[in-house]
């Protein structure tokens, strides 16, 4: 059954996936099935719908998270998360629905049904029949322990799509937005924020919270104000270096500039071009802070590598 729930699990992703990618595919020029009619009303439809569900939200509980295609909450703990039917039938006498997702299901049907719906019941004399058709609907994921949202760094904006979401047992269930999931970013902003968010699920109170935080905080603070001094070289490195990957040979960028680019050119100069002459290398890199004023592509790196 495990197996089957992880199966259907992906499927359905995937089918999210498409359906989600394909309203970007109709509103992108050139495409076989542009519409830019179709597209808009997609755009305002999904509008209309998050719109009318952080209203209803707002009656019950808080919304902490809207998107295009669905809305993060908190709800009331009082507040029934699943009703159970009892049927007739022998086979299944119970049959659990999710009220939080039949509610916002019912606003659905009831606001954005297509009345209009025609399908063609017969192709000779091209005779349509009308229905209603509904086949959008809610699906709740959840509860979850906590939500991590970071504030603003300007007052009066607001961040979108970056927040971090965990499991019951503390497992990370879904992070948007930040440069742990990111490609090339520094490794010390990675851990920084990695142990900065199991900071946040210690602590039964607000206060505890937070001073579980900011021994963390306060720990990185210091090894940025002391410079690393009681930190060995080589965790230093693994910290402030930087990784880029090439997806072409060093020859076909030509003059173009940029630290990776930087970084294979200065390692051929001392090991030669066979080093640096195929395609898809990975550069790894120390940006120094001298000289000061020149542009980073020209500042020395630091103790450069580059693999094949």
């Amino acid at each position: 059954c495990k197996n089957m729930e992880v199966l259907y699990d992906s499927l359905q992703l995937a089918h999210k996936c498409i359906l989600n990618s394909f309203y970007g595919y109709v509103m992108r020029k050139g495409a076989r099935w542009y519409s830019m009619e179709m597209a808009g009303i997609v755009c305002f439809t999904g509008a209309n719908i998050i719109t009318q569900a952080r209203e209803l939200i707002e009656q019950i509980g808080r919304p902490l998270e809207l998107d295009t295609d669905g809305i993060w909450c908190v709800l009331p703990n009082s507040f029934p998360e699943n009703f159970v039917f009892k049927t007739t039938n022998v086979k299944k006498p119970k049959v659990t629905i999710s009220y939080p997702g039949a509610m916002l299901n019912i606003m659905v049907k009831e606001g954005f049904t297509n009345d209009q719906y025609q399908e063609l019941a017969e192709p000779s004399s091209l005779t349509y029949v009308t229905r209603s058709e509904n086949s959008i609907f809610f699906e709740v994921d959840g509860p979850y322990l906590a939500m991590i949202l970071p504030a603003s760094k300007e007052e009066g904006k607001k961040l979108k799509k970056r927040y971090a979401v965990f499991n019951e047992d503390g497992s990370l269930a879904e992070l948007k937005g930040f440069e742990v999931k990111r490609r090339g970013e520094l490794q010390l902003i990675k851990i920084f924020q990695s142990s900065v968010f199991e900071a946040f699920l210690k602590g039964s109170t607000l206060e505890e919270v937070y001073g579980s935080v900011a021994k963390v905080a306060d720990y990185w603070l210091d090894v940025l104000y002391s410079k690393a001094a009681n930190m060995p070289d080589s965790e230093l490195f693994e910290l402030i270096s930087e990784n880029r990957s090439m997806s072409r040979k060093l020859e076909d960028y030509g003059e173009q500039k940029s630290t990776s680019i930087s970084t294979a050119k200065r390692l051929a100069e001392f090991l030669g071009d066979q080093m640096v002459k195929d395609a898809g290398l990975s550069c790894r890199y120390i940006i120094s802070r001298k000289p000061e004023g020149s542009p980073v592509t020209e500042r020395k790196s630091e103790w450069p590598s580059v693999e094949a």
